[in-house]
């Protein structure tokens, strides 16, 4: 399933790593093997071998089975448990069903959507809007969604 798959640079490797570290604020291992490749359509991150990042218009997102590994601190939207069948439908998230957002986002920002029960992520996409409009308003789409749980990408790599 995957095709294309190279090492990366160093300085390319430092700069995944970097990014990472400070969009999503969680740990990162010291000098991991990290490669790129194509799964589908889409530009994904291998670190160590496995497949935990991919690439959306030059921004780094999780993968949703890799977001437990990282344990990322910011960039989360929490939506409440109504929205979640939409979400996992493949739905955009609108912003009456954010319960909860990170005051730091920004328009645009990569970011990992949650319930509100239990913290699981259960999407990641694009913010449409910042972190306090996306607690605030009242109506509108908030969060483009990317990858969601049972999407494409989840069932490919469930092949690997």
């Amino acid at each position: 399933m995957l095709k294309n798959r190279y090492v990366v640079r160093k300085k390319e490797a430092r700069k995944i790593a970097d990014d990472i570290r400070n969009i999503y604020g969680c740990e990162f291992p010291d000098n991991p093997k990290i490669e790129r490749a194509k799964l589908l359509d889409f530009d994904v991150v291998l670190v160590d071998n496995s497949v935990d990042f991919l690439i959306h218009d030059d921004r780094i997102l999780f993968i949703l089975s890799s977001i437990e590994k990282y344990k990322p601190e910011k960039k989360f939207v929490t939506i409440d448990m109504g929205a979640i069948k939409f979400i996992a439908g493949g739905a955009d998230v609108m912003v009456p069903g954010i319960v909860d957002a990170d005051r730091d986002i920004h328009e645009g920002d990569p970011v990992w959507i949650r319930d509100e029960n239990h913290g699981r992520a259960i999407a990641v996409g694009i913010s449409l809007m910042n972190g306090s409009d996306l607690i605030k308003l009242e109506k509108g789409r908030g969060v483009k969604n990317i990858h969601w749980v049972g999407d494409r990408i989840w069932k490919a790599l469930g092949e690997i």
